[in-house]
């Protein structure tokens, strides 16, 4: 961005003397994490336990940024009567206390560089002004604002095996499971935050509780038969269930004659006498699903192999005659390299061709859009002329709606070479997903609401993965392992179905001409930008661009018919390559990873590249690579640029002292060092290449989710008793 003194040359804004770095005055520069682990094993044959406990303290990059955490956990497994009865208690508690409170860091590319944050003659000690709505004191606002969240978990769970021994290989598991999560929040924002200042408000605070309990039982019975001749046997039958429920409530209050006390003394506020306090409450729609289920595994010598499994689900989500399904699958496998006619290839350790095919269900959605749910709408007039809240239904219930289905097919080789030195596999795979879920408008009337969950159509995606690992070098003292594996994935929309011929997506903000730089129809390609095609810039310094007939036109008479397909954000292939290196006691290890050939909006350089806007602060490129443009941003090919990237995602260095030579109560010690996030190779001039990719919508990056990115250096030991 501009420094102060650039900005005054560039006369962008009113010069108020000072010199400040927004970005860098939202930067915990003294931050500091630490993470503490102890876990401790003891037991007997019938009996072992084991228990942990933690510790972490979390510090962000961020000022106002910080979590603190620290739970236990304890296993254990009693094996009685002789065998026949397995018990597997587990109790997990974590809680995490939370500082959520760090600032906008797009507000800080914004702001004017000449006006301080601080204000050593306001009682708050930071500058608070007022009546510029995209230009204001991220510093304050984010200082003046107390966030304090408190998660807690408490999951105890037993499961329980029956062996039947007149039965070899027969046996009974049982499990149960109950969670409970609590969710507490308490805000405050002081009288001189700017939300307060503009309300003429002594402050803001507020109380909020939310509780969610989940509960599982799942039974199955194992047989497991090994027969004459190498024939092999493993079936499972049984039933699963899972419901949750949850509640919450809160409570606001506004202008308090004392700040000190917070949120601690919450009805002393003077909106709750004046009426103007809020407060509510609500229960989670209950959501259950069930199924029954059966797989079999039979291998023949270890050279064929078959699997089949079929699951009879039902997810209270759905409408009622469609929350039942059938889903199942069917591969096999047959490993080459134990066929009699490969045993001369004796540098093939394994071979291994798999095929399947499998349809599963998907109702990741909330419960509570199929639900007959009413709420507060407005207040009526009742006869004795009274008022009262009408109630009515708060959701559009799709009595069609039913489960979306993904069907996939998949090939695949496993192999391992030369002693077990070279290993690892390929997988082609092709999936199509019918009745796809998603949230379309709809009429009012005759819809209460707006959207409604709907099956919409059916899309295909293709491709392939690829492993190859080995232990390059092994010497009495050096050894070199390195593992790759490679990814590539294509998809497409096959149909769209009902009133909607399409779907837009992908929209930007104000201020300016804000739009959508996604579409989704039938036939369009997952990944694909939706776009106004650049043709030039004129001699005003507004975008020119080219309509649907190929012709140059003025940005101002474009319309969304001149739109195209360009570029795309999926990446041809996604890359992994992990090394570790050893010598003697010493351990180094390297991760890095790398996009090839994919494509990302720059919505940093479209919203920040413009010279004088509002004077709001700009990037330095605005007044060099960008100096032809002082007309409205436009959502064109023009931002769009190549994100291939290589990271070095970590660096860890190690030295483990062995300790059975010096002392009986401890094994090894090991200290190490690890660089995360050490370096990013890219041509993206952006902030960061490694967009959201996951979806129809995606592959841009957004300077409204803007957070710094972090270099982290960690110290850790380890001891082994």
């Amino acid at each position: 961005m501009l420094t102060a003194d650039e900005y005054r040359e560039h006369q962008v804004g009113i010069d108020y003397g000072d010199n400040v770095d927004w970005w860098d005055e939202l930067i915990n520069h003294d931050n500091f994490s630490q993470k503490h682990h102890l876990a401790l094993e003891a037991g007997t044959e019938n009996a072992q336990i084991y228990t942990s406990f933690f510790y972490e303290n979390n510090e962000g990059i961020a000022i106002q940024d910080s979590r603190q955490d620290y739970g236990g956990r304890l296993n254990a497994n009693f094996k009685l009567f002789d065998g026949w009865l397995e018990i597997r208690p587990n109790v997990d508690y974590r809680q995490a206390w939370r500082n959520n409170n760090y600032p906008n860091f797009q507000q800080a590319l914004r702001n004017n560089p000449t006006r301080s944050p601080y204000d050593p003659d306001s009682e708050s000690g930071y500058n608070v002004w007022t009546g510029e709505t995209l230009d204001y004191n991220v510093v304050a606002n984010s200082m003046l604002t107390t966030y304090e969240g408190l998660d807690k978990w408490f999951k105890p769970e037993v499961s329980m095996k029956l062996n039947v021994k007149y039965v070899p290989g027969l046996s009974y598991t049982q499990t149960l499971g109950y969670e409970n999560r609590q969710w507490e929040y308490h805000g405050f924002r002081s009288r001189y935050h700017l939300d307060e200042v503009n309300n003429k408000r002594n402050g803001w605070a507020k109380l909020e509780f939310s509780k969610t309990e989940n509960l599982t039982s799942e039974g199955y019975a194992t047989y497991v038969k090994e027969f004459n001749g190498g024939h092999s046997l493993n079936a499972v039958a049984g039933y699963s269930y899972f419901e949750t429920n949850g509640e919450n409530f809160y409570a606001e209050n506004y202008n308090f004659d004392v700040e000190g006390i917070k949120f601690w003394d919450l009805g002393k506020g003077s909106y709750l006498s004046d009426g103007k306090a809020g407060m509510g409450s609500g229960k989670n729609i209950t959501e259950r699903l069930f199924s029954l289920f059966a797989r079999a595994n039979y291998s023949y010598q270890d050279k064929y192999m078959v699997t089949a499994s079929i699951r009879h689900e039902g997810s209270s989500k759905f409408a009622a005659d469609n929350r039942w399904a059938n889903f199942w699958s069917i591969s096999g496998g047959w490993r080459i390299s134990n066929e009699d006619f490969m045993k001369d290839y004796t540098w093939i350790n394994d071979l291994k061709l798999r095929f399947g095919y499998g349809v599963t269900g998907n109702n990741d959605f909330s419960s509570s859009y199929m639900a007959n749910t009413l709420g507060s709408d407005q207040y009526w007039m009742l006869p004795d002329g009274t008022w009262a809240y009408s109630y009515g239904k708060t959701q559009n219930i799709n009595e069609a709606l039913g489960w979306e289905e993904k069907k996939e097919w998949n090939i695949g080789v496993d192999y391992s070479f030369f002693n077990n030195r070279l290993y690892g596999k390929f997988d082609y795979y092709r999936r199509k997903i019918d009745n796809m879920i998603y949230s379309v408008k709809v009429p009012q009337p005759p819809y209460t609401q707006g959207s409604q969950w709907q099956n919409i159509g059916a899309m295909e995606s293709k491709g392939w993965e690829f492993e190859i690992g080995g232990d390059i070098i092994q010497t009495k003292d050096f050894t070199w392992t390195s593992n790759m594996n490679f990814s590539h994935n294509t998809g497409k929309i096959l149909t769209l179905w009902g009133n909607n011929t399409y779907y837009n997506g992908n929209g930007f903000p104000a201020p300016g001409s804000p739009g959508d730089a996604a579409r989704m129809e039938e036939g369009s390609t997952i990944g694909s930008f939706y776009l106004w095609k650049y043709a030039g810039i004129d001699e005003n310094g507004d975008f020119l661009l080219y309509n649907k007939d190929g012709e140059v036109i003025p940005a101002a008479k474009k319309t969304e018919a001149d739109k195209r397909y360009m570029g795309n954000y999926v990446p041809s292939v996604i890359i992994g390559w992990n090394n570790t290196f050893t010598y003697k006691n010493f351990d180094l290890g390297i991760n890095m990873r790398s996009w090839i050939n994919f494509d990302v909006y720059n919505t940093i350089n479209m919203y920040f590249g413009i010279q004088g806007i509002n004077e709001l602060n700009v990037l330095k490129e605005a007044y060099g690579k960008y100096n032809d443009i002082r007309g409205e941003k436009q959502i064109c090919d023009y931002y769009l640029e190549d994100g291939t990237f290589l990271k070095i995602d970590a660096i860890t260095l190690g030295y483990t002292l062995p300790l059975k030579q010096y002392t009986k109560w401890a094994e090894r010690l090991r200290i190490y060092g690890t660089v995360g996030n050490v370096g990013t190779i890219t041509g993206y001039s952006g902030v960061n290449p490694e967009v959201n990719i996951a979806g129809w919508d995606r592959g841009t990056e957004k300077f409204w989710e803007l957070y710094p990115q972090v270099r982290t250096y960690t110290l850790g030991i380890q001891v082994t008793f």
